[in-house]
């Protein structure tokens, strides 16, 4: 199968984005309510494109491994002991440090299985719960049809666009955000069906037009809905950038390996960071002393203890989940897919 080494060093940088979006917004007494707010909107989109990319590799990874059992086995090893130790270390800590503004939860089935929205004890974890529900909807499709992915999962996309349009109460299938896993889908369809993607110098272009304006649409402007303003411009905005990325690479485009190697680290650093960025917030002394010094500081230990995870409790897991393996439906042929799918989440 296919390697896009962009697409992986496109997470190591949506990755990057939002642990910076947190590190500089964890004190705003100390850098300043705007600086603070001004930066998380912007560094937020990172979540948009994992979204976007999540799409993209989950729906070409599920074309070439067509077995419900197998899609979700993969998925749960690659989400949960990554998750589970992080959760567990949030869950100590939350007897220190306040994790989020609201009384402490108990830590009931949703929130261990990444499954609640919002997520008390890792914040970012939201997004995760996002991941599960399209990685339901994928596996509910490959038990029925696996070869008519592509379009049940477009018209389930539908359903979520109507259930956005009138507000209907289903929950994360409801969410506007939910359309940008759509974006990615539409990505891996178009090169699955003609092998190549045209490319085009204003794609990119157009993109960091959509991130400036929705970054002045959320945060000057203050957008009456800001998931529904992120949605045509740091969704779009994202899938514009994956659709680049690709063609790019598919026409000999080559991407700094540090790129790579934080993509590679990704999940890791987007699970971890957020509970060290709580504990350097209780370090005020530290803060008054150097507030650009602990957001650097944070940002480092975030990406060593990434690392470290992705070492030695990552990896193990992922590559004894590869081994498990499930007779492919006959009707379904594999196609050149993006192999690095093992880790689109936010997950991001």
């Amino acid at each position: 199968m296919q390697i896009f080494r962009g697409v992986q060093a496109m997470r190591g940088l949506a990755a990057l984005s939002v642990v910076g979006g947190h590190a500089v917004s964890a004190r705003p007494d100390m850098v300043g309510a705007g600086v603070a707010e001004g930066a998380l909107t912007i560094l937020a989109s990172g979540v948009d494109i994992f979204f976007v990319i999540s799409g993209f590799i989950i729906a070409s990874t599920a074309v070439s491994r067509p077995h419900a059992l197998e899609f979700v086995f993969r998925r749960a090893v690659r989400i949960y002991p990554v998750y589970w130790l992080v959760l567990l270390a949030a869950f100590v800590s939350g007897h220190w440090i306040a994790l989020a503004p609201e009384d402490r939860p108990a830590l009931d089935l949703g929130l261990l299985f990444a499954w609640t929205y919002p997520n008390w004890y890792i914040a970012p974890a939201w997004s995760i719960a996002f991941e599960m529900h399209f990685y339901v909807a994928v596996a509910v499709i490959l038990a029925l049809a696996p070869d008519r992915l592509f379009k049940l999962l477009f018209a389930a996309l539908a359903v979520v666009a109507i259930a956005v349009l009138f507000r209907m109460p289903l929950g994360i299938f409801a969410h506007p955000l939910t359309l940008e896993f759509g974006a990615g889908v539409a990505i891996a369809y178009l090169l699955q069906r003609n092998g190549r993607l045209p490319s085009s110098p204003l794609i990119p272009a157009f993109a960091a037009i959509l991130f400036a304006t929705g970054w002045y649409w959320i945060f000057v402007r203050g957008a009456v809905d800001a998931h529904l303003a992120r949605l045509p411009t740091y969704g779009l905005g994202g899938a514009c950038l994956v659709y680049a990325v690709v063609a790019a690479e598919l026409n000999g485009a080559r991407f700094p390996k540090i790129l790579q190697w934080l993509g590679d680290i990704s999940y890791s650093l987007y699970v971890i960071h957020y509970l060290l960025m709580k504990w350097a917030a209780s370090f005020t002394e530290l803060w008054r002393i150097s507030p650009s010094g602990v957001i650097l500081a944070s940002i480092a230990l975030s990406i060593g203890l990434a690392a470290f995870l992705h070492a030695l409790v990552e990896m193990p897991t992922l590559n004894w989940g590869r081994k498990f393996r499930l007779r492919r439906p006959a009707s379904t042929a594999p196609q050149a897919v993006p192999s690095q799918a093992q880790g689109a989440e936010a997950t991001g």
